[in-house]
């Protein structure tokens, strides 16, 4: 089961790719290096199941835990908003399943898929960019985080986590991105 980390994915794409636009002058820079990198992962990996989650516009549950949450994050840029809704539409073609729930930002929701995949005894990989999902690393669910420009995969399992943070286990990710100030 590999879930696709979609909003972590296109801005990885955008801002490895600059000034590409489309004949119209459509910025392309995105869906360019989201479809190059979901190509790779289809090609190379070939998963038997794969799903994109995305986040929506309006602010996560969180927001209502803790006012501040993100409070210092940016607006997404204009020539990056405008290239989402064929990013949407590529999965769609594909028949690819997407899932987007109000009130739930992507990794919720590939939390959530992450738990249902594991009790139907599946091996999870998480295509995400986001360091924060290195703490649901285990022996039956790994991180699978693409190259940008033609660059290697990095694939995340459970030795990978400790070495690459210096830790004993997965679980301490969470304190070592807090001591860090994430």
């Amino acid at each position: 089961l590999y879930l696709v980390d979609v909003s972590s994915m296109f801005f990885r794409a955008y801002y490895a790719i600059r000034s590409l636009t489309s004949p119209a002058g459509l910025p392309v820079n995105a869906i360019y290096g989201f479809l190059s990198m979901i190509a790779k992962l289809i090609k190379e990996e070939k998963p038997e199941l794969l799903v994109f989650c995305y986040d929506r516009k309006e602010p996560s549950f969180r927001k209502d835990l803790y006012e501040d949450y993100k409070a210092h994050r940016t607006e997404m840029p204009e020539d990056l908003a405008v290239q989402i809704p064929y990013i949407k539409k590529f999965a769609d073609l594909l028949g690819i399943p997407s899932l987007e729930v109000p009130s739930f930002a992507a990794d919720d929701l590939i939390g959530g898929l992450t738990e249902l995949g594991l009790r139907s005894n599946c091996q999870v990989v998480i295509v995400s960019g986001d360091k924060d999902f290195a703490q649901l690393v285990t022996d039956k669910i790994k991180i699978y985080k693409p190259g940008l420009k033609g660059g290697d995969v990095e694939i995340l399992g459970v030795e990978e986590v400790k070495a690459k943070y210096e830790i004993e286990d997965p679980k301490q990710v969470i304190d070592f991105l807090a001591m860090m100030g994430d």
